[in-house]
C-alpha cells in the first residue's frame, strides 16, 4: 500500500547537549516552542527552537535541579513558561522559565514511591502521577496540595499514562497487558475517580498508550510487539498491528505518522494507514530509547542518540535557487513495516504473530 504522505529523505541532527553531557528524558511544551531535557547529572536544559533556522536558542541550564535522578520532566499545557519536574526520590519541583533564566516556584515531597510517569490533562486541571508500587495519585494542579490529592491502587504496574480531550478521562496502560479508562469527577470543589471500562489488549506489558484526538482512538504499544487500536467511542479493539522487530519502548503519534522507539534497535517512524515504514532515524538506537514529535510538525523528532546526547532531528536544508518539494515515499527499498488485522471485535486479546522469515534491510 501507498504510503499516504510525503516525507523527506534526508534530515540533519541536532544535539541539545555537549559532548560530555548525556540525557534521560526530552519534553516539548505545548506548541514545540521550547524543548527541555534531563540530564543524567541531575540538571535540566532548556532551551527554545526555531525550526526556520534549525537551531536552539536563549538556552537555559537549572545546574542541580534536583538530589536524585529526575523521572519525569513535563510541561504544564496553559502556559509554555512552567516545566514540571519529579525526582526519583519523590522531589516534585516546579519551574518557571524565562528568557535565560528560570525561577523555582514550587517544591514538596510526594507520597508516591519512585514515581515513573506523570501526564497533565489537556486544560491543565489535573495532574496524574504514576510509580513503580501500581501507585497512582491524582492532583488538582490549580493548588498542588496533597490533602485534596486522589490515590488509588492498581491492580498491576502502570506502564503508561495519557489524557482522553476531554480533560476527564484518564488512560492507563497496565503490566497486565489491559487499558483501563478512569472518570475524574468534580462535585462542588470535591474530586472523585471511578473506573468506567477495563480491556484485555495484550498478553504482555503495555508499555506505551496514546490518545488520537482527530480519530478518537487509542493506540497502545505491548512489549511483545502488537499495537492494539481501540475505538474510544465504542470501547472496542477494532485493528491489531504488529512489529515483531523488537520490543517497542515508547510511541508517539501526528497522524497518521507514528514515532516507535525500541529497546535494541534505531526509532522508526510508520504510516498508520499504509502500516509502511517511512524513516529509521539513524543512530537512535541506546539505552534511553525516546522518540517524541514536534507539536507541529512530524518532519521534526526529539530522541536521545546512541550515545546519550538530546537530538532533534530536522529535515535536511536545501540549497539552490528553489526548495524541491519532498516527493511521497514508496515502499519500495524499505524494510517490512506494520502489519494488521482489522474489524471490529468485541474480542480485543489479539492472535500471536510469526516474525517473517524475511529480513529487514539495513539503513
Amino acid at each position: 500500500m501507498t504510503i499516504t504522505f510525503s516525507y523527506p529523505r534526508e534530515f540533519d541532527a541536532l544535539s541539545l547537549d555537549p559532548p560530555h553531557f548525556r540525557s534521560s528524558l526530552l519534553a516539548w511544551d505545548a506548541d514545540g516552542t521550547r524543548i527541555a531535557c534531563a540530564r543524567t547529572d541531575k540538571s535540566i536544559k532548556v532551551a527554545r527552537f526555531d525550526p526556520i533556522r534549525q537551531k536552539f536558542d536563549d538556552s537555559v541550564v537549572i545546574t542541580a535541579a534536583h538530589e536524585s535522578p529526575v523521572a519525569v520532566l513535563i510541561w504544564d499545557p496553559r502556559t509554555n513558561a512552567r516545566l514540571t519536574s519529579i525526582s526519583t526520590d519523590s522531589t516534585f519541583k516546579v519551574w518557571e522559565i524565562k528568557t535565560k533564566a528560570h525561577k523555582l516556584v514550587r517544591s514538596f515531597k510526594l507520597p508516591n514511591t519512585a514515581p515513573t510517569l506523570a501526564k497533565y490533562s489537556l486544560d491543565g486541571r489535573y495532574l496524574a502521577i504514576a510509580d513503580k508500587e501500581a501507585t497512582l495519585l491524582l492532583l488538582d494542579s490549580s493548588t498542588l496540595q496533597l490533602n485534596t490529592a486522589i490515590s488509588l491502587k492498581m491492580s498491576s504496574r502502570i506502564g503508561d499514562i495519557d489524557w482522553h480531550t476531554d480533560s476527564k478521562t484518564l488512560l492507563c496502560g497496565l503490566a497486565d497487558g489491559s487499558l483501563q479508562l478512569y472518570r475524574v469527577r468534580n462535585n462542588n470543589g470535591l474530586h472523585a475517580i471511578e473506573l468506567i471500562q477495563s480491556l484485555h489488549l495484550a498478553d504482555s506489558p503495555i508499555v506505551s498508550i496514546k490518545y488520537i484526538a482527530d480519530r478518537n482512538q487509542i493506540l497502545a504499544a505491548a512489549l511483545d510487539g502488537q499495537l492494539p487500536v481501540v475505538d474510544a467511542q465504542l470501547l472496542i479493539c477494532t485493528k491489531s498491528l504488529y512489529n515483531l522487530d523488537d520490543a517497542p519502548v515508547c510511541i508517539d503519534i501526528l497522524t497518521p505518522a507514528v514515532a516507535i522507539g525500541y529497546q535494541n534497535n534505531n526509532a522508526r517512524i510508520f504510516d498508520m494507514d499504509s502500516e509502511e515504514e517511512v524513516h529509521e532515524v539513524k543512530n537512535s538506537k541506546g539505552d534511553g530509547a525516546l522518540a517524541r514529535f514536534h507539536p507541529q510538525s512530524r518532519e521534526v523528532l526529539a530522541y536521545i542518540d546512541g550515545s546519550g546526547k538530546a537530538t532533534v532531528m530536522v529535515a535536511k536544508k536545501r540549497t539552490g535557487p528553489a526548495r524541491a518539494q519532498p516527493r511521497p515515499v514508496s515502499s519500495r527499498g524499505r524494510g517490512p513495516g506494520l502489519s494488521g488485522s482489522s474489524g471490529p471485535s468485541r474480542t480485543v486479546r489479539s492472535d500471536r504473530f510469526e516474525r517473517p522469515n524475511a529480513k529487514r534491510p539495513k539503513y
